[in-house]
């Protein structure tokens, strides 16, 4: 396949992930609670911008906590998996990242543990503030983890932060 076309084929299919997973079906679940699409629209671009710090926006929008969290894994799904890939994109076509990756998973597989492990490292990687749910899917593909292993770590951790900042706002705990 032409290298050109197949770079379109993915991003096209990263956008749609990132679409369809992280803004339609949160509007479609607002909908089906008849929550004004206003609403759902503030909290995904608060949570574009804020991440898992966004949950107290869902909150002064006197959003459901349940809704709260689920438009923000959503979002947060949606990223996860299209950053994924991107990254997988920049791998199938260029031979230059290809043999660096390569390089890396060699250097890794004698890390044992760390290759076997580090996945887990997502949940706590995904908590630090500029690097969070962006970063920790890149980092995590680069160190060559185990692909659907990290997405539920890093959305998993993102869910803890989220939960803590509602609970926060909320007054439950101080």
């Amino acid at each position: 396949m032409n290298k050109y076309l197949l770079i379109l084929r993915q991003l096209s299919k990263a956008l749609t992930i990132i679409i369809g997973i992280g803004i339609a079906l949160p509007l479609i679940i607002g909908y089906i609670f008849g929550i004004p699409l206003g609403k759902i629209l503030a909290l995904i671009g608060s949570t574009l911008a804020l991440q898992a710090t966004a949950s107290p926006v869902g909150v002064g929008l006197d959003l459901p906590p349940g809704i709260i969290m689920v438009v923000m894994i959503c979002f947060a799904l949606g990223m996860v998996l299209g950053i994924y890939e991107i990254l997988d994109t920049m791998a199938l076509t260029s031979p230059r990242v290809k043999g660096w990756l390569d390089k890396t998973e060699q250097k890794m597989s004698k890390l044992k543990k760390f290759h076997k492990y580090g996945a887990f490292a997502c949940i706590f990687i995904s908590w630090i503030p500029g690097l969070g749910l962006y970063s920790t899917p890149m980092i995590a593909w680069v160190l060559r983890w185990n692909k659907w292993l990290s997405i539920l770590c890093t959305v998993f951790g993102f869910s803890i932060v989220t939960v803590f900042f509602m609970l926060l706002t909320m007054g439950i705990i101080s």
